[in-house]
């Protein structure tokens, strides 16, 4: 009977992606120079305040930035994350030179396993199905996305016909992605303007973990300070679900996020015309251990521009992590 359930569950699953893929636009059939130079969007150079001061948030966090005034040189960035279309051709080509380095830059399927069933069809179909061709490549590694980069590097460079001659391709650093997130809104806390999380239709603004406010609530705990005393701290605890609001005050709000990721052109690119540049994945930086924009798994917090996330190299491949790249000029 388990069997059966499950079997629908992935003839279902796979139905609807192929009808969502046929109905939306088609990104990604294959490298094409013209198409690719025309995703890449000119970040010029810029001073701005990187990081939180004091009066932004009444809080400090440990995951944020100290404020301050930083100089980024001009650079490109791509206006989508990396897709499984794209990893996959990258995959195709090492395996016809070096099929121990094909394997050695698989990405890690099991990160959609769980203990129930619900993201088993995706263990399989995710990476592979061409349903998915234009979804975020995830479940790769700081290294392999690394290594894209400079597969990509290479690739572009042989293409005689290319518009930028002396060009390298990496992962963004901090100060080049905030930069990119702000969308030439230096104020904005998020990719695009204002502190709201949906537009005036109610719809939200990325593919988030959304939690209702009526499902957040104070508790106390314990904790030692520095003297190694106990005190009592108040926390915040959610029984939020996704897509289940319990407030009729958030009756308004239309859940039009995805139950995982989301096609990488899904909702309005920011002021540079950048997609997804808060939800859907998490983002690798040059710097090892960091990452920003928030998942489809993460609450909001995590979507402002200059909060990021650690990671350690025991938990670097994820369902919530994928990437984007920058092209720079070689000096």
């Amino acid at each position: 009977m388990k069997q059966k359930v499950l079997t629908l569950l992935i003839c279902a699953s796979v139905c609807f992606w192929v009808i969502s893929f046929k109905n939306k636009n088609e990104f990604y059939k294959g490298f094409s120079l013209k198409k690719f130079e025309s995703t890449l969007v000119y970040i010029p150079t810029a001073y701005y305040n990187f990081g939180v001061s004091d009066q932004d948030i009444p809080v400090k966090i440990t995951y944020e930035f100290p404020s301050q005034t930083v100089r980024v040189d001009s650079f490109y960035i791509s206006k989508f994350e990396v897709c499984n279309g794209q990893y996959l051709e990258f995959l195709k080509e090492l395996y016809k030179i070096d099929t121990n380095l094909y394997f050695s830059m698989l990405p890690d399927t099991l990160v959609w396993h769980e203990k129930s069933a619900y993201n088993e069809p995706y263990v399989e179909y995710y990476l592979r199905h061409p349903a998915y061709a234009n979804y975020p490549v995830v479940g790769v590694t700081y290294e392999q996305s690394q290594a894209y980069c400079d597969w990509l590097t290479k690739k572009y460079m042989n293409e005689p016909k290319r518009k930028f001659k002396k060009v390298i391709f990496k992962l963004p650093t901090s100060e080049q992605w905030v930069l990119a997130a702000k969308g030439k809104l230096d104020g904005a806390p998020f990719p695009w303007n204002g502190i709201d999380m949906q537009n005036s239709k109610g719809e939200l603004l990325a593919n988030f973990l959304y939690v209702d406010q009526a499902s957040v609530w104070r508790d106390s705990v314990y904790q030692k300070n520095n003297s190694g005393q106990l005190e009592k701290k108040q926390i915040y605890r959610s029984g939020g679900v996704k897509g289940v609001f319990y407030s009729s005050s958030f009756s308004k709000i239309k859940n039009n996020t995805g139950d995982v990721t989301m096609p990488v052109m899904s909702f309005q690119p920011n002021g540079y015309g950048l997609y997804n540049m808060a939800g859907n994945v998490e983002e690798f930086m040059r710097e090892k251990g960091k990452t920003h924009g928030g998942s489809w798994r993460d609450p909001g917090f995590y979507l402002l521009n200059n909060v990021y996330e650690n990671y350690d190299q025991s938990n670097s491949a994820s369902s919530q992590r994928g990437f984007r790249f920058v092209m720079e000029f070689e000096k």
